[in-house]
Formats: C-alpha cells, structure tokens, sequence
C-alpha cells in the first residue's frame, strides 16, 4: 500500500471524526480552543476537509485519465473552501 493513499486516509478520518465532534458537542481540540469562535462552522470546514482527502485518495485509486484530474480539481475547490470556512469560523460573530 502506498503512503499516497494511507496519508489522506488518515487524515480524513481525522477530520471527520474532528468536524462531528466540533458540530454536536462544540468540542475541538485544545490548540485550536483560543482561536475559534464559532465551533459548529469549524466543525463543517473540518468535515468539507475530509471530503477533499477521500477525493484525493479516490483520485489516487483511479490513476490518470480524465476521472483522476476532475478529481484533483474537486479536491483543490473542497480544500480552498474548507480552509475559507475555518478562517470564517476564527473570526467572532457580529453580533457579539
């Protein structure tokens, strides 16, 4: 088994596990505590994160072709997004 496969495995799994903790607890880990204001929305940058680490790997699984550079692009857009939500999510609401 290649690490090109294992590495975003992991690291998906992580992020799920992360992002439902983050949504239905509001717990996050202890590191990132200070920074974040609003869980719930980290919890989702964390969860579209995974998204883009299994189309990684299922981009790994197909080899090239068309198929393997949609989803590298897929997983460019997901990753950009996820990251717009935790820098949104480290931000205070505007109500406070």
């Amino acid at each position: 088994m290649s690490w090109f496969l294992v590495v975003p495995s992991v690291l998906g799994v992580l992020l799920v596990v992360g992002g439902v903790a983050a949504i239905r607890t509001g717990w996050i880990l202890p590191f990132q505590r200070r920074r974040v204001h609003r869980t719930e929305l980290f919890g989702w940058a964390q969860l579209v994160m995974a998204v883009a680490f299994g189309a990684q790997t299922a981009g790994q699984l197909l080899g090239e072709g068309e198929a393997g550079y949609v989803l590298g692009v897929v997983t460019m857009i997901a990753l950009l997004g996820g990251l717009v939500l935790a820098i949104v999510a480290q931000r205070p609401s505007p109500d406070r």
